[in-house]
């Protein structure tokens, strides 16, 4: 009868420590960066970076997306012409 209580107990003192560690595992927030300054999105990432290039973009002064002309480090917009910086530098 003791076997079976120690085997009883070991399986009681591993299930306590797996549901320990998962009520204490670290959820990784204090790796997570503070501030979104200087970090580009993946949209941006994927634009065409060619000069003279053509692609729809939110226009400012519009309010939507529309059609524009992207040069070295600005876009400008076809429907309106503002020109707006660019948040990755072509080239």
């Amino acid at each position: 009868m003791t076997l079976g209580y120690f085997a009883l107990a070991l399986v009681l003192v591993i299930l306590a420590a797996a549901l320990l560690g998962w009520y204490l595992r670290p959820t990784g927030a204090h790796r997570a960066p503070q501030n979104d300054a200087g970090t580009v999105t993946l949209e941006d990432l994927l634009r065409p970076t060619a000069y003279g290039v053509n692609d729809f973009a939110h226009c400012p002064a519009e309010g939507r997306d529309t059609l524009h002309h992207f040069g070295d480090t600005t876009r400008t917009c076809w429907t309106c012409r503002t020109e707006t910086a660019t948040a990755v530098p072509r080239g």
